[in-house]
C-alpha cells in the first residue's frame, strides 16, 4: 500500500516537473534558500524541518516576500558567520545555544554571555531541510497561502516528494565536501527525511542507532525523550533530536544540558575510534614497506 502511495506522487510529480513547476522556482528550491546560514565551514550543523513564518508577518510574507525571493532563483547564503546575538532573541534560538553550550561542556545558565562575549560564530552553520516557511506542519496552509501558484504543486506532499528528489541531494553532496563533525536535526518523527537528506549522494549502509534521556526524578511522570544517531562515513555523524520546546521536546535546561552532553560523548567516541584505525592502518602500511 505504502509503495503504491509513493508510485502515485512519483507520476503526479514527473507530470508537474516537465508542465508546471517555474524554472525560477526550480533554481530557488535547489538552492540553500530556507538557510539561516553562517559558517559553512563550521564542524556543526543545525538542520531545522523549515522555518517558522511568524517572524515574517504571515499572509504578508507569502504574497510579497516569498513571491519576491522566488524570483530572483538561486539563492546564496552572504552570511559567513553565525549571528548567535540575534538568535538568542527567540525561543528556538535560545534553547539551541543552551544546547551547544553542554556540546562545548559549558554551563547552560551562561548561554547569553557565550552567545554574546565568547563564540563569535564560526562555530555553527544553520540549514533546513525545506525552503518554504510554515506556522505549523498541517499541510491545510498550503491551499489558504495559495502556494500552488508559486511552485506548480497542487500539495504539500508532492512539494516535499520532489525536494527530497531534487534538493535533498545537493545537500548531501555539500555534507560530503565540508566534511562537518555533526549534524544536529531538530524533529524525530523526520528522522527519514534527515536521513534522505544528508546521505543520500553516499549509499551509506550504517545502523541508525537511539538512546533516551529523561526528566529529573521529580518528574518521573514524564516520558522519556528518544533521539537517533548515525555515522554517516568517518567524517560526519548524524544527530536526530526532538525539538527544543514543546510537551515532548527538550524543554528543560536539564534536559537540554543531557542532550548536549550525550552529543558531545557521541562525537568524541566516533573521533576516538577512528584515531585508532587510523593509527592501526599506518602500522600496517610501515610493516608493509
Amino acid at each position: 500500500m505504502w509503495s503504491f502511495h509513493i508510485q502515485i506522487l512519483l507520476d503526479n510529480y514527473y507530470k508537474r516537473d516537465v508542465q508546471m513547476i517555474p524554472q525560477d522556482f526550480k533554481n530557488w528550491a535547489c538552492s540553500l534558500s530556507g538557510c539561516d546560514g553562517g559558517n559553512i565551514d563550521a564542524d556543526i550543523w543545525l538542520c531545522g524541518l523549515e522555518w517558522d513564518v511568524g517572524s515574517y508577518g504571515k499572509r504578508s510574507h507569502y504574497e510579497n516576500r516569498l513571491s519576491e525571493e522566488i524570483e530572483k532563483g538561486t539563492f546564496q547564503v552572504e552570511k559567513n558567520k553565525y549571528n548567535w546575538e540575534n538568535s538568542i532573541n527567540n525561543n528556538y534560538g535560545r534553547s539551541f545555544a543552551k544546547l551547544f553550550a553542554a556540546i562545548k561542556d559549558e554551563k547552560v545558565q551562561d548561554y547569553k554571555e557565550l552567545a554574546t562575549e565568547k563564540w563569535d560564530g564560526s562555530e555553527l552553520f544553520q540549514m533546513n531541510l525545506y525552503p518554504i516557511a510554515f506556522d505549523s506542519i498541517n499541510p491545510v496552509f498550503w491551499n489558504d497561502n495559495k502556494l500552488s501558484d508559486k511552485t506548480g504543486f497542487d500539495e504539500k506532499n508532492l512539494f516535499q516528494t520532489w525536494c527530497s528528489i531534487n534538493r535533498f541531494p545537493i545537500f548531501s553532496q555539500l555534507r560530503l565536501e565540508k566534511k562537518p563533525k555533526a549534524i544536529i536535526c531538530t524533529g524525530v518523527n523526520q528522522v527519514r527525511d534527515f536521513f534522505m537528506c544528508f546521505d543520500g549522494a553516499s549509499g551509506n549502509n550504517g545502523e541508525i542507532k537511539y538512546g533516551e534521556i529523561a526528566p529529573l526524578a521529580a518528574n518521573n511522570g514524564k516520558k522519556k525523550r528518544r533521539y537517533y544517531w548515525v555515522e554517516l562515513d568517518q567524517d560526519t555523524t548524524l544527530f536526530v533530536i526532538p525539538f527544543l520546546s514543546g510537551p515532548r521536546g527538550l524543554n528543560s535546561d536539564y534536559l537540554l544540558e543531557q542532550m548536549g552532553a550525550k552529543i558531545r560523548e557521541l562525537i568524541e567516541q566516533q573521533n576516538d575510534a577512528y584515531t585508532v584505525e587510523s593509527n592501526c592502518q599506518s602500522k600496517v602500511e610501515l610493516r608493509v614497506v
